[in-house]
């Protein structure tokens, strides 16, 4: 989850420092959120059968979840 965390963090620091938003805010927030997402594909995948299988998990990081 740290690397999820810090893919979406890094890029918005810039966003956040253009708009005015301090760089630690940006990068909560843009990471929190990545990380969310990644909760949400794997509670999805237990959701469909009850179960999570180590492909399940690295689709859900990955990104791949639900294609």
């Amino acid at each position: 989850m740290g690397a999820v965390f810090a893919a979406a963090a890094i890029p918005n620091v810039g966003v956040g420092a253009a708009l005015g938003v301090d760089a630690w805010r940006s990068a909560l927030m843009a990471g929190a959120i990545a990380v969310l997402e990644v909760l949400r594909r794997i509670a999805e995948a237990y959701r469909a059968d009850g179960k999570l299988t180590a492909d399940e998990l690295e689709d859900a990081v990955s990104g791949e979840a639900g294609q």
